[in-house]
Formats: structure tokens, C-alpha cells, sequence
């Protein structure tokens, strides 16, 4: 089945792949490569996201919606043909996943998922990665990343705990094209297109991934049909009676 405690590295990328994308007001460093101020949202919504997934040689579509708050909670569910077989939270130090196909609940420490990827997880820092920001004060004070080298079109910054992101961007409008994380025998690309204007954002509307990691290969293609801001929103999880609850350290 799809989510085995095994590839719970592809949980982590079909998480991220339900995450919409917002960016940033244009004001450059003296560098040109990161943003010294970021343009404030409180929460995003994306009511409806189409999915296609492949792991190895097995192929999965699913339809997505997902609501964040990035100082909060990271919130997703996951549908195929209107049934629900995936709903989960990541909240700043823990996560709980539930997985419908096994009747199983996944719960851990963000550290966890955090070490299979090589880059901290909670919803703020999931938000700034895969909404393609590359805001700098983020980046330098919350994540302790510094620039090591750069180029017209290309960032290296170097992490605190030893990871590498990757950074490439269209300079002639201010976007990003990808980010790749790199950290030991893990592998993280975001990559970004179709760029469209919403209101005062310009976003891209199409995310795919690749990542490897925990013996896994996954590669996700995202498309977002409707992207809502600062739409309040309650959270109903609860862990239905009767599921194995599996405990990930």
C-alpha cells in the first residue's frame, strides 16, 4: 500500500505537494539573490489541487486541499474519487498522519521527518520552502542559513545543520524556478511554473517534486485550480476508533 512506515518519505512529499504557493513583495538585497522583506500572510487555503504521484513503478492521482497557518498548523487531506484516504497535521514540534488505506495513524517528532529530508519541519518553514520565498530574514534568522556562493541565476546557501539548498531564479522577474535541498543520502527538488498574477501576488500555479530518501523515489506533479488567502478555517482531526496508531522515531 502507499504510505508504509518504510516510505514515510513519500507521506512528507505528498504533504508538500499539496501546498499552494504565495510570494513575496520585490525588494532585493544588495546581493540580488534573497529578499530583505517578505509580504505578510496569515493563512492560505487551497480548496481544490489535482495530484499525480509516482513511487517506483506504481502511479496514484489524487485530488488535494490544504489549509496553513504558517505559526500553527500545516493541515492536509487527500481524496480519491471523493472518498477520503489521507488526512494529517504538522504542527511546529509534532506531526499525526492518518492513513486509510492500512487503518493505521503515523505520529512522531518533526525531527523525525526532519532527517529524512534534511531540512527542519514545522509550518512555517514548510511554507517558506514550498511557497518558493526566498525571504531572507527567514532564511538567515529562523532557518541559520548563510550564502556561500552565488551567481546571476544561482544561490548556495549552507544550513546550520549541514544541509545545502540550491536555489535558481529568473532574474528578469523575481521568481523562483527551484529549490533542491541536499543533506547526506537525502534528496529534496522544488520546482516551480506557471507563474500567474493573484491580486498583488505573482504565484506559481504548478509545483513538482522530486526526492529521494528512506529508500524511496518519488516524483509528484501539482496543480492548483483555486488559491484563497487569510479564510479562517477549523481543523477537524481526530483518530478514528479502532486504527493502529504507529509511533515514528
Amino acid at each position: 500500500m502507499l504510505l508504509k512506515p518504510k516510505n514515510i518519505f513519500l507521506l512528507l512529499c505528498l504533504s508538500a505537494g499539496f501546498i499552494a504557493c504565495r510570494t513575496h513583495k520585490p525588494v532585493t538585497t544588495e546581493t540580488g539573490m534573497l529578499y530583505s522583506s517578505c509580504y505578510p500572510i496569515e493563512s492560505i487555503t487551497i480548496p481544490h489541487c489535482k495530484l499525480s504521484i509516482k513511487d517506483g513503478n506504481k502511479s496514484y492521482q489524487l485530488n488535494g486541499s490544504i489549509y496553513i497557518r504558517p505559526d500553527s498548523v500545516f493541515y492536509f487531506r487527500g481524496t480519491v474519487m471523493g472518498v477520503e484516504m489521507v488526512r494529517g497535521v504538522i504542527y511546529h514540534d509534532s506531526f499525526a498522519i492518518i492513513n486509510r488505506w492500512d487503518r493505521i495513524c503515523f505520529k512522531g517528532n518533526n525531527q523525525y521527518l526532519s532527517n529524512l529530508t534534511g531540512y527542519p519541519i514545522n509550518p512555517e518553514i514548510l511554507f517558506l520552502l514550498f511557497t518558493a520565498d526566498r525571504c531572507e530574514e527567514a532564511y538567515k534568522e529562523k532557518l541559520g542559513f548563510r550564502v556561500t556562493s552565488g551567481q546571476t541565476s544561482q544561490v548556495m546557501v549552507l544550513g546550520s545543520n549541514r544541509s545545502t539548498l540550491e536555489m535558481k531564479f529568473n532574474p528578469e522577474n523575481s521568481t523562483t524556478e527551484s529549490i533542491t535541498s541536499y543533506k547526506q543520502q537525502t534528496g529534496f527538488k522544488a520546482t516551480y511554473g506557471q507563474y500567474q498574477q493573484f491580486q498583488q501576488f505573482l504565484l506559481p500555479t504548478v509545483l513538482d517534486i522530486s526526492a529521494s530518501g528512506g529508500g524511496s523515489n518519488i516524483q509528484i506533479n501539482t496543480t492548483y485550480q483555486e488559491i484563497l488567502f487569510d479564510q479562517p478555517q477549523s481543523i477537524n482531526f481526530s483518530i478514528p476508533s479502532g486504527y493502529q496508531i504507529q509511533e515514528l522515531k
